[in-house]
């Protein structure tokens, strides 16, 4: 029953008030739970829904910088498509400016918001260092419309291991 500092007002049903306190009260908790437990969820991971197309962009590593241009198709989770790496500055001495002139492939797979993909530069063809084959791979979730952000590790047959490599792409 309610307590009032004197005798209730005329008109007002203490019995009431009482049954009503009693069944709003666990009403109240349990809003206040489900916002609280809402605010602190995560947002769901953007979905990258295609990345068919054409990707512009740019990266590098411990060779040196390093622009990308890529051509992708997907197919499922399923990535494939044509790479060209080429360096920032042709002319500026480094093993980059020779090693980083290559065409290759990509292949990968784009799962649950996760990107893995493996860019391949094998040795030959008519580059300027056909004896260097390069393989890169990259794993990511920083993927939004339009953008891919990611690092990557790798080999080079001629330069050796790959550990420090940084790319963003967008179309």
């Amino acid at each position: 029953m309610a307590t009032f500092p004197g005798p209730a007002p005329p008109g007002v049903r203490t019995d009431l008030y009482s049954s009503s306190v009693k069944t709003l009260a666990p009403l109240c908790i349990l809003a206040v739970l489900v916002t609280a437990t809402s605010c602190g969820s995560s947002p769901a991971a953007p979905s990258a829904a295609n990345l068919t197309g054409t990707w512009i962009g740019a990266g590098k590593d411990a060779q040196g910088p390093e622009t990308f241009t890529w051509t992708v198709t997907q197919t499922g989770d399923r990535i494939t498509g044509q790479v060209v790496l080429d360096p920032v500055d042709p002319n500026d001495g480094s093993c980059g400016s020779c090693h980083k002139r290559k065409n290759g492939t990509l292949a990968g797979t784009l799962s649950n918001g996760a990107l893995a993909l493996t860019l391949d530069f094998p040795a030959g063809g008519t580059d300027l260092t056909p004896l260097c084959g390069i393989t890169m791979r990259a794993s990511t979730s920083d993927i939004t419309t339009g953008r891919i952000a990611a690092t990557y590790t790798g080999t080079t047959t001629c330069e050796g291991p790959i550990a420090d490599g940084t790319f963003t792409v967008t179309r």
